[in-house]
């Protein structure tokens, strides 16, 4: 079974991606909902470590904090873990087993509502029995309406156990619902490379430096200006069908933006309209610094063809090696 760290990265990771990103953002709320569901989890793990590794208290206001603590922290993890799921699936309904549906009603008797809890139609009330408090749980006495007195013992270690078994289940479940639909995402588009919009790109170059090098009637550097700005449009729809957009990678939006200019001068110049490059000097610089930024876009598409190619990130990522450094020292005079 994954860790808790574990599949809190992925799921981060998951939602950072720029196409999810994208998607998830749309709905501020649910945006940020999301990432405070996760943060609760996340927290109420760190404070559920710390009542089971730290000493049980001695005082007896200090014994009520923890338990009011721990039981309340069950109670909001378990309301996060709905929310989160609720933000990744909206459609999808993560049904409780019956372990949280006992750490619901044990936190409600006895640090929800304990002095007048209502469950189907029966009005109780609820007491801590107070020399029973320890680390492994407590006794709770209840007086219901229609019922004799009842005793009851609520085992907050085992609580523990069994909820965070729970949520690292439902958290698999959840992660690995989002990587089926990544991989059907991605088997989608997997033969349609994005790079492909490029093919024609180099040709295009050649022809404009040819052109431009010489007094020649530019009738295919004409067509070329006209094929990089084919090529731009091609890969711009290509994103779109993805699901994507120009401005889902900030790279790609800056590239594109820088290469506006330059490409709209140069299409000037080659049919001998007026525009800021005055010469086939100047020319062959625009031609230049444009093929640069084609050659950036191709290999950023080239990038994200490979992550289609790929499969979904598994939900153990694989430790990184390393080469250990070996540091040698030598004694001047041995």
């Amino acid at each position: 079974m994954p860790t808790m760290s574990e599949l809190s990265r992925w799921i981060r990771d998951y939602g950072q991606d720029a196409r999810n990103r994208q998607r998830l953002i749309a709905d501020r709320f649910l945006w940020h909902q999301m990432w405070a569901a996760m943060d609760i989890i996340e927290d109420v793990d760190s404070a559920l470590d710390a009542y089971l590794d730290n000493e049980f208290p001695t005082d007896l206001g200090e014994r009520y904090l923890r338990i009011y603590g721990a039981m309340q922290a069950l109670f909001l993890q378990q309301d996060a873990l709905f929310d989160l799921v609720k933000a990744f699936h909206p459609t999808k309904e993560i049904r409780p087993t019956d372990v949280l549906k006992d750490v619901r009603e044990a936190r409600n008797a006895s640090v929800g509502h304990p002095t007048r809890l209502k469950r189907k139609g029966t009005l109780s009330t609820h007491g801590i029995v107070q020399n029973s408090m320890d680390k492994d749980g407590f006794d709770l006495l209840s007086y219901p309406t229609k019922d004799d007195t009842i005793f009851q013992h609520i085992p907050v270690r085992e609580l523990i156990g069994k909820q965070r078994a729970e949520t690292l289940r439902i958290l698999t479940e959840v992660i690995n619902g989002l990587r089926e639909q990544e991989e059907a995402h991605r088997a989608q588009f997997r033969n349609t490379k994005l790079a492909g919009a490029f093919t024609l790109v180099s040709y295009a170059f050649e022809k404009i430096f040819e052109e431009t090098r010489g007094d020649s009637a530019r009738l295919l550097s004409l067509w070329a200006v006209g094929q990089l700005r084919q090529s731009l449009d091609e890969f711009a729809i290509s994103l779109t069908k993805r699901g994507l957009r120009i401005d889902t990678y900030d790279s790609i939006e800056y590239v594109y933006e820088e290469i506006e200019h330059p490409l709209a001068e140069l299409t000037k110049f080659v049919s001998r309209q007026s525009s800021e490059i005055l010469s086939d000097k100047t020319a062959l610089v625009f031609a230049e610094a444009l093929q640069g930024y084609f050659e950036r876009l191709r290999h950023m598409a080239g990038e994200i063809d490979e992550e289609y190619a790929s499969e979904p990130a598994p939900i153990i990522q694989p430790e990184q090696s390393y080469t250990p450094i070996i540091v040698t020292t030598n004694v001047i005079g041995e």
